[in-house]
């Protein structure tokens, strides 16, 4: 495994810093700032000979706080943890202890290889929930764009083995989330794809292996509203104010109601997709979470 520790401007410094703490294979906390600390590239599941890696960030006082899971955005076939690193430590200052997680990319693996990704990240943190200071029974999950597809997945599917894969990863560990967030996320993929050109979305050929009307028994069980029951905890949806705020969600929200799941929908004013990393709404977001999940955790 390879010890990175580059966060923010001071990467290398910070790498210089921690390097001598990785010894015989074995990582240690390395100080982010005067209240955060982090452990990162931390093998988190393995699916044959590919291990999935995340990122840990905590607060340095002493205490047992709620754990996160944090899950990037991408279309499922880019982007990395990297790109939520600020916000981690943004929710690990505000007293949470913050798994910022890769998955495996649809170029690895096609629907459902990140879900069980998702799902695998849940159970390590509360597996490992003493070692890391976690109160195992308040874990959510935060997920952007396709992570928010992901993390829905995983919280709505969390109660029952559907999507665990084979990971070996703590299989006897509850995957049940207490709270979920997701931002700018498809939760019908069969609406999505009937509604494009051609019935043609190109990420969505690519994740699910196939065209709709190859694979439309895919597309609807890769669809989180058609997982809904009343074993779904507390939900928030988030949009940008630019980014067909709540459009996504209106049948999504009807049969969460329907099946008395508690909910909630708030925009971010001006935002667009994928600025919830933007220094100027990202703090909009947080306070936002941090909210929520005081409430429900």
């Amino acid at each position: 495994m390879k010890f990175n520790c580059t966060i923010k401007l001071h990467n290398l410094l910070r790498l210089i810093i921690c390097m001598p703490l990785f010894v015989f294979g074995q990582f240690e906390s390395c100080d982010v700032d005067s209240t955060v600390k982090s452990i990162e590239n931390i093998d988190y599941a393995s699916f044959g000979d590919k291990k999935v890696q995340l990122d840990l960030y905590m607060p340095k006082k002493t205490g047992i706080y709620p754990g996160v899971i944090l899950v990037h955005g991408g279309g499922w076939t880019s982007g990395t943890k990297l790109g939520f690193t600020q916000m981690a430590i943004d929710l690990a200052e505000k007293g949470y202890v913050v798994a910022n997680i890769d998955y495996r990319l649809a170029a690895e693996a096609i629907f459902p290889g990140a879900v069980q990704d998702t799902k695998a990240a849940i159970r390590w943190l509360r597996a490992n929930a003493k070692t890391y200071n976690i109160n195992p029974n308040k874990i959510a999950g935060i997920g952007a764009s396709a992570g928010g597809h992901l993390i829905a997945m995983a919280a709505l599917t969390g109660h029952t083995n559907k999507f665990n894969g084979s990971s070996g990863n703590h299989d006897n560990v509850s995957g049940v989330l207490q709270a979920t967030i997701i931002m700018g996320s498809g939760v019908d993929q069969v609406t999505r794809v009937k509604n494009a050109p051609d019935q043609y979305v190109k990420n969505c050929f690519i994740f699910f292996g196939g065209s709709f009307a190859d694979k439309h028994e895919v597309y609807a069980n890769a669809s989180p509203i058609n997982h809904i029951s009343h074993n779904m905890t507390p939900i928030l949806m988030l949009d940008g104010g630019q980014d067909k705020p709540g459009e996504r969600y209106v049948d999504f929200r009807k049969k969460l109601d329907n099946h008395n799941v508690i909910n909630e929908f708030k925009i971010i004013p001006d935002a667009k997709h994928g600025q919830w990393k933007k220094d100027r709404f990202r703090s909009a977001y947080t306070k936002a979470f941090d909210s929520f999940l005081k409430k429900h955790l």
